[in-house]
């Protein structure tokens, strides 16, 4: 340990203790079991060098303990960080960012949750270890958009880095609100880590032959099934006997709703066979029209960019989705996300399908964390499958990260995108018990350490790999919330009674509506755009160009 490290550590040792005095939790615990763990406390020179980049980044950043699995995970970001490969993008970001030292970076972030890991573990690694400060500005959904055009036609510069939906990305691209990154990739990147992220979003930040971005977040659909009533002896017997079929998860949506209503009738009101988040204004409706209406073959357009929902597709899809409400537990059409979770974490349901922190809060590990305390404890721990939604699944929203145009420290920004999505760093960041950041490399869905995070966490990705394998991406362009608020409206006017051909038809019209008031010249070049993306439709999903991730 050379004088500045035993300072270091010697001041953390006495914030430590007066801590301690304070009667707070501290690091001294932390401590005590990472030297216990590894047996360092008695030891010397670069391994007690190590313990102190650790203390110092435990010091700064909220780090879990080193003995967990999330804690060896951000410990290799930090060793990444600091001690490489050289030639590693995270390495490679903190050596050019610390001529930055100094400078404050304005990231815009979703309020709540999503914000929680620039706050406390990310953001305050970042300054330790390059100088440059972080400060994460929480916004809500719509204003993550509305917002950051505004600045920029201020041109008041007030944000660095931004994060945004993907369909977002040719609007703030042509506006000149965001900036392409591909120089800053062939300068800084190891673009080897490009090939690091699943087919289905390596592409996905691309628009017009540029890199607008970095994605950031896997929100991937997929089927979550209480094991423990599928393999019940007595209720397979009887689903053999009334359909001469395996009770098993279900690869069709005929075979979807035959079960959440055999699992009904034989449960209820215990347990009921399906739920699904259906309110009106929460997202659910869009999402689950647009995964089932194209993988029954439908076409949002044609090639004139007229609506194509009032068709046999939209008809069947609609159809399917009320079977499936008709199947599901009281109250159905008024669940939100979180209310579908509390019913599903509790027993109430047999089988939902959502985003990705459904398996970590199935399995009580999201729970571990204080900021998740509005979920319920999981009663089904242990007892929670997974498989693929019937068909293709949706790619739910999701984030990029992205580089304004109005940056006064546009190279130090983008130092810090690469950073926080470079291998190791992201891999720690989607372990966090908080974070609604979702796997989306290679490297994340084979991970040894996220694969210990909780029991059944190594079928959990490689499900989530799977699921991307076959996903659909959510249309990439202009005007795409207007389409998906009609989509909204239809599905909650046939919730309450309304003819499915005739919802469809009002539908289409207001697509129609949406598609000339931006221009039906300019939307057929979005849409354009957006079919050359693996996962723009059922006919081109990663899978079928044969591009499939194997585990």
């Amino acid at each position: 340990m050379n004088d500045r490290e035993r300072r270091d550590f010697q001041a953390g040792l006495a914030a430590e203790v007066d801590a301690f005095m304070r009667g707070e939790n501290t690091r001294r615990d932390f401590i005590k079991l990472f030297g216990q763990a590894t047996g360092m406390i008695a030891a010397s020179g670069p391994i007690l060098g190590m313990l102190t980049d650790w203390a110092v980044a435990q010091q700064q950043a909220e780090l879990a303990d080193p003995s967990t699995p999330l804690g060896k995970a951000q410990a290799a970001a930090l060793e990444a960080s600091t001690k490489g490969p050289e030639d590693g993008s995270a390495f490679k970001a903190v050596q050019a960012a610390k001529q930055y030292s100094g400078v404050t970076l304005n990231m815009t972030s979703e309020a709540g949750l999503q914000a929680l890991d620039p706050r406390n573990f990310s953001g305050p690694l970042w300054e330790q270890l390059t100088g440059i400060k972080l400060n994460a500005v929480e916004l809500s959904w719509p204003d993550l958009y509305s917002k950051s055009v505004a600045e920029h036609i201020a041109t008041s510069g007030a944000y660095d880095v931004l994060d945004v939906a993907p369909m977002w990305t040719p609007s703030l691209a042509d506006g000149g609100v965001i900036q392409p990154l591909d120089d800053y990739i062939a300068k800084f990147m190891n673009t080897a880590d490009m090939d690091d992220f699943h087919p289905l979003y390596k592409a996905l930040p691309t628009y017009k032959g540029k890199i607008w971005g970095f994605f950031d977040d896997g929100d991937m659909f997929a089927l979550y099934y209480r094991k423990d009533i599928f393999e019940d002896p007595k209720l397979k017997d009887a689903y053999k006997a009334k359909f001469n079929a395996e009770l098993a998860p279900p690869t069709t949506w005929k075979e979807y709703n035959q079960i959440a209503q055999f699992i009904t009738d034989q449960l209820a009101p215990n347990v009921y066979g399906a739920g699904h988040f259906r309110k009106a204004g929460s997202p659910g409706n869009q999402f689950d029209f647009l995964q089932q209406f194209r993988a029954n073959g439908g076409k949002l357009f044609d090639d004139n960019m007229k609506a194509q929902l009032a068709s046999d597709a939209g008809v069947a899809t609609l159809q399917s989705m009320i079977e499936s409400n008709k199947a599901s537990m009281p109250g159905n059409n008024e669940l939100d996300a979180v209310s579908l979770w509390a019913a599903f974490l509790t027993g109430k349901v047999a089988m939902i399908y959502s985003w990705p922190p459904s398996g970590r809060m199935a399995a009580n590990y999201s729970q571990s964390a204080a900021a998740i305390n509005f979920i319920p404890k999981s009663e089904i721990a242990g007892k929670v499958g997974y498989a693929v939604v019937p068909g293709n699944p949706e790619h739910a929203t999701g984030f990029n990260k992205a580089l304004t145009a109005d940056s006064a420290n546009p190279e130090a920004a983008y130092l810090l995108m690469q950073w926080m999505v470079s291998p190791p760093v992201s891999l720690a960041r989607v372990m966090l018990p908080y974070a609604l950041r979702d796997p989306y490399r290679l490297s994340h869905y084979k991970s040894d350490l996220y694969g210990e995070l909780f029991p059944s966490a190594k079928e959990y990705l490689a499900n989530l790999c799977n699921s991307a394998n076959v996903g659909l991406l959510d249309p990439i362009m202009p005007g795409a919330q207007d389409y998906f608020l009609s989509i909204d409206r239809m599905c909650t006017a046939v919730w309450a009674g309304a003819d499915p051909k005739a919802s469809l038809e009002t539908a289409a019209n207001e697509f129609d509506a949406t598609t000339e008031r931006l221009g039906v010249d300019a939307q057929k070049g979005f849409y354009t755009e957006f079919l050359k993306l693996p996962g723009a439709t059922a006919d081109n999903t990663v899978e079928k160009l044969g591009m499939a991730v194997k585990l």
